[in-house]
């Protein structure tokens, strides 16, 4: 078990911990299912609005979306399916990757990112994404109860009455609402991490939220802003060494291929910059001209190639988009390992227990099975013996009879 400090130090922690295989392979299968299925979606959305594929496909490329588009309302719900899946997949993926970083503190190394995926995507998915969800219902009602306070403050006479005697309540009542809405933005980001270091349900999700919500919001807070900085500082640093990584293979590969290479790199690359054009345009627009140090240098144009370099740029700038999806995958990484240390910590602060060294329901269950496993091998030991007692009673009267 790693030794914890149970306060902002640990922290620092996360980038180390994220930078891991097992940890960032499961961040990129999450990243690339939630992913896809939103591409899908979205896609879909617009096809089902009647508009031009290939004109939308120009603008947004691998980044589509239907906000600030005119679209029917059953485009609408497509879009927000596709936006329904992508956060399932999030909260699941998240989970994974707090529960591979609770066990590796844990001491437990040889946690398989597998057994990792198997926690969050079989036993606990239910749970992660029905917590935030109760939230956002019980939000959901208490606003259906003030319109229906309003409307019957429409009938004359007794409504106003009514609205002017119980004011007290209803503001009592608004604050309620804007704790119900705090609170779900904790569940977002804690959920995860609660369910992956307790092994619990949804219920404790909720009551996790709430009571650190209450007890710890300036510890989260503080916290929460102090592991966004980390996630820059390691992202930044991975962007920029993967940056100088391409520029020295670049320089290797013109050494032996040439011209060749130099134009399958020049033409993978404007595909790829076709492809997610408006990611390189938040990334200049944020960055300036530093954007250079972590992104492109500058904007490709379309050449002339051959049918063989054709295909295969566009194998090299799919391959382009796999290695950019997993550099993407260390910051989100880093930030769902430190939100199960955040949690950790304040379930330390306010409850005075070391979540390190209690024994959750799957490590019972796997102290169980290799009892299980043991008792069996016992009994099968036991069954043998007399067999082998038999045979040594049958040879006992033939040596006998040798003798004589």
């Amino acid at each position: 078990m790693v030794a914890m400090w149970f306060d902002y130090r640990d922290i620092f922690r996360s980038a180390r911990l994220a930078f891991s295989f097992q940890r960032l392979w499961i961040q990129f299968l999450g990243l690339f299912y939630g992913y896809l299925g939103y591409l899908i979606f979205t896609y879909l959305s617009l096809l089902l609005a009647g508009k031009d594929f290939g004109v939308h496909w120009s603008r947004f490329g691998l980044f589509p979306s239907a906000i600030g588009l005119q679209l029917p309302w059953y485009s609408w719900i497509v879009f927000a399916l596709g936006a329904f899946f992508f956060l399932c997949a999030w909260l699941i993926t998240s989970m994974g990757v707090a529960r591979a970083t609770y066990m590796n503190l844990k001491g437990n190394t040889f946690y398989t990112w597998k057994e990792a995926w198997t926690f969050a995507l079989k036993k606990k998915r239910g749970s992660v994404i029905s917590t935030p969800i109760a939230i956002f219902l019980i939000a959901f009602f208490t606003v259906l109860g003030g319109i229906v306070v309003g409307l019957l403050g429409r009938i004359p006479f007794v409504g106003p009455l009514g609205i002017s005697i119980f004011p007290v309540i209803w503001f009592m009542a608004s604050l309620f609402l804007i704790f119900l809405i705090l609170a779900l933005g904790v569940s977002l980001l804690l959920t995860p991490a609660i369910l992956a270091t307790t092994d619990d349900d949804a219920f404790e999700g909720i009551f996790q939220s709430f009571s650190t919500l209450y007890s710890q919001f300036w510890r989260l807070i503080l916290y929460e802003v102090l592991l966004i900085i980390v996630v820059l500082l390691g992202f930044g640093l991975l962007a920029f060494a993967a940056k100088r990584a391409w520029s020295l293979m670049t320089t290797i590969f013109l050494w032996g291929m040439g011209e060749n290479y130099a134009d399958l790199s020049y033409s993978a690359s404007y595909l790829l910059q076709n492809w997610i054009y408006p990611a390189v345009a938040w990334s200049r627009a944020i960055l300036g001209e530093y954007a250079s140090y972590f992104f492109f240098t500058r904007d490709f144009t379309a050449i002339d190639i051959s049918g063989v370099m054709t295909v295969s740029s566009w194998i090299f700038a799919i391959s382009l988009i796999f290695i950019g999806g997993f550099i993407l995958s260390y910051p989100l990484a880093i930030f769902n390992a430190g939100q199960g240390i955040i949690f950790l910590v304040l379930k330390k602060k306010k409850d005075d227990e070391n979540l390190l060294e209690r024994k959750d329901r799957e490590e019972e269950d796997e102290e169980e099975e290799e009892t299980e496993k043991k008792e069996e091998q016992e009994k099968e030991e036991e069954k043998e013996e007399p067999k082998e007692k038999k045979v040594k009673k049958k040879g006992g009267p033939e040596k006998k009879a040798e003798e004589k």
